[in-house]
Order: C-alpha cells, then sequence, then structure tokens
C-alpha cells in the first residue's frame, strides 16, 4: 500500500484537471462510474481523450482501479468503468487531515554531498 508522503508527492505531481477527475471518483464513495458518470461528475457531457488518458495515467499510479463490464450500446461489447478503493480513499482523506493540520511527515532538505 501507498504511504502518505508517496501519496502527497504523486498528488502534487498532478494537473488541476487531473485532480478533479481525482476527486468526482473520491466523491463516488466506492461505487464503479463509467465513464459518462465520470463526464458528468466532472460537468462534462462526455470525455475526451486527453480525460481517457488521464483516468489510464490514475490507474497506471494506483489511486484508481479500472474494469470492464457488458453493454448492450451499439457499437461495443463492453463499457470500462472506474473505481477508488476504500484504502486509496481513506489514505487520502488521512493525508487531507493531516495536510489541514500541518502535520505532513517532512522531508529531507536536499544537500550536495558530491562537488561536480
Amino acid at each position: 500500500m501507498m504511504h502518505v508522503l508517496e501519496l502527497d508527492t504523486l498528488l502534487r505531481s498532478l494537473t488541476p484537471h487531473q485532480l478533479k477527475i481525482v476527486q468526482a471518483l473520491y466523491d463516488s464513495d466506492g461505487e464503479w462510474l463509467t465513464r459518462s458518470k465520470v463526464a458528468r461528475s466532472i460537468g462534462k457531457k462526455r470525455l475526451t481523450p486527453y480525460d481517457i488518458n488521464c483516468l489510464d495515467l490514475l490507474t497506471e499510479r494506483g489511486l484508481i482501479k479500472t474494469s470492464t463490464k457488458p453493454t448492450n450500446a451499439p457499437g461495443s461489447d463492453f463499457a470500462y468503468i472506474y473505481n477508488m478503493t476504500e484504502d486509496v480513499a481513506n489514505l487520502i482523506a488521512y493525508w487531507d487531515d493531516m495536510r489541514e493540520k500541518d502535520e505532513l511527515p517532512q522531508r529531507r532538505k536536499r544537500v550536495n554531498l558530491v562537488e561536480d
């Protein structure tokens, strides 16, 4: 499982748009969301290729899970669905509490031990 400092580094590296997607999945309370539900959650009618790339990146980084489910929609046998696990949601909630209290563990100060 990810440590709070790893999560902090990861969240700080995300764009505001990527964070909006993370927020939407956090707010889904563990429900698996279709692409159309993710789109509505971030205020869009449908996801763009950039949004789908963001979902792929968030999956690769371990913040969300991606799966498929059968669908009757024309042109496809399955639909992509997305979810945030309780472990990740709890870690985000813990990170948020620590951040609000300014109690996140300190990172080591950068030093230059080797002269060039």
